[in-house]
């Protein structure tokens, strides 16, 4: 069976998925010397760049070939509207799709844990101390709002998983539990 690859496939193969899941979002591996732990949640992302590009050009294809036969029967201004939806389309689309792009990486090591977040090109790193780190469930305000997943060390606080669902989220809180369990004095 061919493994898909998505934009950060390098990381490793997760244990087991959530239920009801087609494909995990949650990922983790083991570094070599067993020293570190790498965790990591990815949004869930069906378009690659290709895609981006094949369906901008197909859109640009079908609304210009339009356009061009309706600007030779004489209804020119129709040629200027489409020239103007298809440069604002494109950028909606081209926005959507960076800010798809996210993904949060937790290390854990003996000493340190550090958590990155990364949402397309903006780059985000925090750092903890492992002999105090929790991890926590909090119960939302709001009903229908999935439980959120705290990673506390002394005063420092962060919300991880964001972006996943309810049963990621889970799975995410276990896998960095386990991990930070290991190392953590609380």
């Amino acid at each position: 069976m061919r493994q898909k690859r998505g934009y950060n496939w390098r990381l490793g193969d997760s244990a087991r998925k959530p239920a009801g899941a087609g494909e995990t979002m949650v990922v983790t591996s083991q570094s070599p010397d067993d020293s570190a732990v790498r965790i990591m949640a990815r949004g869930n992302f069906s378009l690659g760049a290709g895609g981006l590009l094949n369906l901008l050009l197909a859109l640009t294809t079908v609304t210009l070939g339009l356009a061009v036969l309706l600007a030779w029967q004489g209804f020119w201004p129709v040629l200027l509207i489409a020239v103007v939806q298809l440069v604002l389309v494109s950028w909606i689309l081209i926005r959507a799709w960076e800010r798809a792009w996210v993904s949060e990486l937790v290390i854990v090591g003996p000493d340190r844990i550090e958590v990155i977040r990364q949402r397309h090109k903006r780059k985000r790193q925090y750092q903890l101390e492992a002999a105090w780190a929790v991890v926590e469930r909090e119960q939302p305000h709001v009903a229908w709002y999935g439980p959120r997943i705290i990673l506390r060390s002394r005063a420092t606080r962060i919300e991880l998983g964001q972006f996943l669902t309810t049963a990621e989220k889970e799975l995410f809180a276990d896998y960095v539990q386990k991990a930070v369990k290991k190392h953590s004095a609380m």
